[in-house]
This record gives C-alpha cells, sequence and structure tokens, in this order.
C-alpha cells in the first residue's frame, strides 16, 4: 500500500515537472512570437494622440530646423545683403513659434502671401485670440515717423537719410486686403517689427489693434497682447481661415515679378535699401 502510494507521488511529480517544461516551453514561444500574458495587458488604456496645437507647433519647428537661415542665426552670421529682408522674416517667424512652445494655443502661419501683384504680406497668425499681421522691418539706423504721415525717416550712422513708406498704412493695406478675402467679423492686429539693430524714435504709440516693436522685444509685447485677449475662433474655424488664404501663398514667378516692377515704378529702384519696399493695397 505504501510502496503504491510512493509510486503515485513518483508519477505525479514525473508529469508535473513535464508539464512545468511545457508551458515553460509555450510561454518563450509565445513572447518570441510578441505575445504577452494577459496579465500585462492594459485594461482599457486609451490611445494617447497629439493635440492639434502639438501637431502645429512640431510642425512649424521643423520648418525652422530646415530652412537655411537658421545657421546664420545659429553662428550669428549676416547673410549677403540682398536676403536680409527674407532673414528679418525667418527670425520673425522663429520668435512666434519659439514664443508658442511655452504655451498650447491653436494657430496656423501663413508666410509671403501675394494678393493681386500689389500687395505682399510676410506673414499672417491666425491665432485663437485673433488674426495678426506682420510686417517685418530688417532695417538699421533711428527711425521716426507719426501716424499720418505718407513717409517715414530713416537715419543711418553716417547721417544719411532715406525714406520709407509709413508701414502703418502699409500693413493696414494689407489688412484691408484680408479682409476683403475673410471678411471683417474677426479680430485683426497690425504688428509691424523692426531689426534689433534700429532706435525707434517718435513713433506712435501702441493700441488694441496695432504694436510697433523691434524683434528683440517681440515675445513680450505677445505675451502682453495674446494672454490679454480671449479665444474667439475655434479649431474647425482657425484651419478654414488657413485654407482659404494659403492659395495665396503660392503666387507665381510672374506675379512676384509684377509686384517688383510696380513697386520700382512707385518708389524707384531699391538701391542701399537693406529690406523690402512695399506698399498699400
Amino acid at each position: 500500500m505504501i510502496s503504491s502510494l510512493i509510486t503515485f507521488c513518483i508519477k505525479s511529480l514525473i508529469v508535473i515537472f513535464f508539464l512545468i517544461i511545457i508551458i515553460s516551453t509555450l510561454i518563450h514561444f509565445l513572447k518570441l512570437l510578441g505575445v504577452k500574458s494577459f496579465q500585462s495587458i492594459p485594461q482599457n488604456k486609451s490611445v494617447k494622440t497629439k493635440s492639434y496645437a502639438q501637431e502645429n507647433q512640431e510642425y512649424y519647428e521643423s520648418i525652422i530646423k530646415s530652412n537655411s537661415f537658421n545657421f546664420n542665426d545659429r553662428f550669428n552670421i549676416c547673410p549677403n545683403k540682398s536676403d536680409l529682408g527674407d532673414y528679418g522674416e525667418f527670425l520673425t517667424f522663429k520668435e512666434i513659434v519659439r514664443w508658442s512652445s511655452n504655451y498650447s494655443y491653436n494657430y496656423k502661419i501663413l508666410r509671403n502671401l501675394n494678393i493681386g501683384t500689389h500687395c505682399e504680406i510676410d506673414l499672417v497668425w491666425i491665432h485663437e485670440t485673433g488674426i495678426y499681421v506682420f510686417e517685418s522691418k530688417n532695417i538699421s539706423g533711428l527711425i521716426c515717423g507719426n501716424e499720418n504721415s505718407n513717409q517715414w525717416h530713416q537715419t543711418l550712422n553716417n547721417r544719411l537719410k532715406k525714406q520709407l513708406y509709413n508701414p502703418i498704412f502699409q500693413n493696414n493695406g494689407h489688412i484691408n486686403a484680408l479682409k476683403r478675402i475673410l471678411g471683417n467679423n474677426y479680430f485683426y492686429c497690425s504688428i509691424i517689427v523692426f531689426s534689433e539693430r534700429c532706435v525707434l524714435d517718435e513713433i506712435p504709440s501702441n493700441t488694441h489693434s496695432r504694436i510697433i516693436t523691434k524683434r528683440n522685444y517681440l515675445k513680450s509685447k505677445l505675451t502682453e497682447k495674446i494672454t490679454s485677449e480671449q479665444s474667439k475662433l475655434s479649431i474647425a474655424q482657425i484651419e478654414a481661415l488657413y485654407r482659404k488664404l494659403l492659395p495665396y501663398t503660392y503666387a507665381s514667378q510672374d506675379i512676384k515679378q509684377k509686384h517688383s516692377d510696380y513697386i520700382n515704378k512707385k518708389y524707384g529702384n531699391k538701391d542701399n535699401n537693406d529690406d523690402d519696399v512695399d506698399l498699400p493695397f
């Protein structure tokens, strides 16, 4: 009786031993096939997706990294004189994107919009708080002018005085052009950005719908402005406005040439001008 019991126990142990080996082998093969145990499968775990704001932020960051002017900015290398206007626009774009990285606002950016042959807009920022229209002036010297003068004055270090078209009139013309496309039911804000190299003297004060600043103060001005505004546009509205303006960023070379010809005819050649000259719409 005892011997039979011992024999049964031994056989049972052998069976258990082989079962353990078989189970271990199966688990090993299941792991090789990428199948996890039931205990390791998370229950009710939602898939994380990037928000609209995150996707746009990453997209614009990638544009900055891939832009050739990023090299100039990183190593403080001045580009060719003919590229200074474009370089200033890039730096303004970069300031906006980097400022936005500290927040989670919904927005879209369009650059170099050509509306007809008379209007070229440097940058439009469609933000949940409104539509911000940027005019970049990458120039140096002493800048002065009043709100109602047709011309402002730029005095360089060599005392040479030059004239530039009133940027308030200029950007108001850009906004009027946008209103013809998008309508008047939105908040538009004009932002005129001058280079860090200039001195702004006797220029008009900022208002609720207009900011004039140097690029090194742009982030602080955006903080003051954007954080004080209420959200007005939904993601759907931002996207709709963006898609409506997007075709104007695909201007043909012919349109650009006609715009340049009009400027030269209106203002003369841009010899010695460090920035793009523009005109009202």
